[in-house]
């Protein structure tokens, strides 16, 4: 059996890549920095804000730069996200029943102010046992030190066995964090060459249930002793 189920808000339940990605490109172009959305899907893809800005601008920029183009990038996703999202297909379904076998966590590399406010717009908060995001860390983000922390918060409520936990993440930093933290994987809606860092893949969360999710990933039905 699962005794818990990790994943990332965004990508896996909210479908708020383009806002994301638009947000971070105006920033930078707004400071003159030359970047596209092809460059940014390859290197800042799944990234906390910062870590991206980091990667767009390079980690030895002037900090004044990476600072405002940060600042931009966080306020504008903020006004978009204020303005409505939509849920990732079979996303509120999936959680409604999961949450009844499993206590979820969310594992983000985004900030808290911005996953509760938009877990909250969606309906979802309560939904979470646990939130663990990139300002509870002070490096990178996802990491596998984010997916240690959630794991403690988990196992304050239950008995939690670190192979009989899920990760549903949705970019290619997410599996590694995931897979370096020694919990499975399954990749949510990602293309094929990211997938197969994952232990298994599936095209979205709608019509699968919990079950049939682990058993993909090669958790097995068994219940506690």
């Amino acid at each position: 059996m699962v005794d818990g189920v990790l994943l990332d808000w965004e990508g896996v339940l909210a479908d708020t890549g383009q806002a994301r990605r638009d947000s971070m490109l105006d920033a930078l172009a707004a400071e003159g920095v030359r970047f596209d959305a092809t460059a940014y899907d390859e290197c800042c893809l799944g990234l906390s804000v910062q870590e991206a800005v980091s990667a767009a601008v390079g980690a030895v920029a002037d900090p004044t730069l990476l600072e405002l183009v940060t600042l931009r990038a966080q306020r504008d996703f903020a006004a978009r996200v204020s303005q409505g999202f939509a849920l990732q297909s079979g996303a509120e379904r999936f959680l409604e029943r999961a949450q009844l076998r499993a206590p979820i966590a969310i594992v983000t590399a985004a900030r808290r102010s911005e996953t509760e406010s938009a877990l909250r717009l969606a309906g979802l908060l309560d939904a979470c046992a646990a939130i663990v995001t990139a300002d509870e860390v002070d490096g990178d983000a996802p990491s596998a030190t984010q997916i240690d922390i959630a794991i403690d918060h988990l196992t304050r409520r239950r008995n939690v066995r670190r192979e009989h936990l899920l990760a549903l993440v949705g970019t290619r930093a997410a599996i590694r964090a995931a897979r370096e933290a020694g919990v499975r994987t399954v990749a949510v809606g990602t293309p094929a060459h990211v997938a197969l860092e994952a232990d298994a893949a599936i095209g979205s969360l709608r019509g699968v249930g919990l079950d049939e999710i682990a058993a993909l990933a090669g958790i097995t039905a068994e219940r506690h002793a």
